[in-house]
């Protein structure tokens, strides 16, 4: 796919909106080892997942990067078939992930998820096309743009409005974010219109001992816009 910057730059200053950024965590950083999971784990979003979820759904999974979210998720739900699709801008990622699919012994888990380079803001996929998305992550990263981010993120709302036309309507969409100014971006697009709830998750942070995090899940279902007939 073509690169291009998701924001300007400072010289000096890599943000995690960028292309750049990613291929650096994933290369060098963080993101190296054999999987790096974004704020929660999946047995901690399992309860949630589950009452969502159904037989025949096809959900898309943005800036998947090496997590095993949805390789867990397709185990746990054994007894219904799903498709996931996992995207990320960072083509080692993905070919990582590629690389570890190929191995997975389970034939049905093996065929249930798919790998591949894509811009969560602007992708290829068809109106409508999935039942479901996860992100853990992806709002944030694009949230964090060095400037302002109070209702003001051009890239917010472009990916939010993104995930609004390739989701069926009455489709889910759970976003796990670690900021509360996330929540004004879901109702300031008049291209989009949701139907929102908020959890605060607490967890133990993995920067040190007695140390809790507050992560906020946005349970979103996407809702006809008010004034469209749009289907």
């Amino acid at each position: 796919m073509k690169k291009k910057e998701l924001k300007e730059l400072n010289q000096e200053t890599l943000s995690p909106s960028s292309y750049e950024f990613w291929d650096d965590f994933y290369e060098s950083g963080e993101g190296k080892g054999e999987s790096y999971e974004w704020y929660v784990h999946f047995n901690q979003l399992k309860s949630y997942l589950l009452e969502l979820i159904k037989d025949g759904d096809k959900v898309l999974h943005v800036g998947c990067g090496n997590s095993f979210l949805a390789e867990d998720l397709v185990e746990e739900t054994e007894r219904i078939h799903i498709e996931i699709t996992n995207i990320d801008v960072c083509e080692n990622a993905i070919n990582r992930m590629n690389e570890r699919n190929k191995k997975i012994t389970n034939q049905r888990v093996r065929n249930s998820l798919i790998y591949q380079i894509e811009d969560a803001t602007e992708t290829k996929f068809n109106d409508h096309q999935f039942n479901g998305i996860l992100d853990k992550g992806t709002a944030d990263a694009l949230l964090s743009t060095l400037e302002l981010e109070q209702g003001d993120n051009e890239m917010v709302k472009l990916l939010l409005r993104e995930m609004y036309r390739v989701l069926k309507l009455g489709g889910w969409f759970v976003c796990v974010s670690r900021n509360v100014c996330l929540e004004p971006y879901f109702y300031s697009d008049e291209m989009a219109e949701w139907d929102l709830k908020r959890i605060d998750l607490t967890t133990n942070s993995t920067k040190g001992k007695g140390i809790t995090q507050v992560n906020y899940i946005y349970l979103a279902k996407s809702l006809p816009l008010s004034n469209s007939d749009n289907e």
